[in-house]
C-alpha cells in the first residue's frame, strides 16, 4: 500500500484519492461563484451530490480543511499538540 505524505499527515492512496478530488471540486465551485456562473455551479455540485461528495466539499469550502484533516491522534507527531 502507498503512503502519501504532507507536512503532519500521512494519507493511503485511497484517502490521498479522495483529497485530490475534493481540492479539485472545491476550487472548482470557488471560481465558477467568483465568476457568477451559477448555472454551472449548480451542475457541477449536482455531479457531486450524485458522488456522494457534496458534504466533503462544501466543508472544505466552508473551512478550508480536506478529508482527513480533523484531528486524528494517528497523524501527530511527538511534540505536536
Amino acid at each position: 500500500m502507498t503512503t502519501h505524505f504532507t507536512p503532519g499527515h500521512r494519507y493511503t492512496q485511497s484517502e490521498y484519492a479522495l483529497k485530490q478530488i475534493v481540492e479539485l471540486f472545491g476550487n472548482l465551485l470557488y471560481s465558477l461563484d467568483e465568476h457568477q456562473l451559477y448555472h454551472t455551479y449548480r451542475v457541477v455540485l449536482r455531479f457531486c451530490e450524485l458522488e456522494n461528495i457534496d458534504y466533503r466539499v462544501l466543508q472544505y469550502l466552508n473551512t478550508g480543511k480536506l478529508p482527513f484533516e480533523e484531528f486524528s491522534d494517528e497523524w501527530l507527531f511527538d511534540g505536536e499538540v
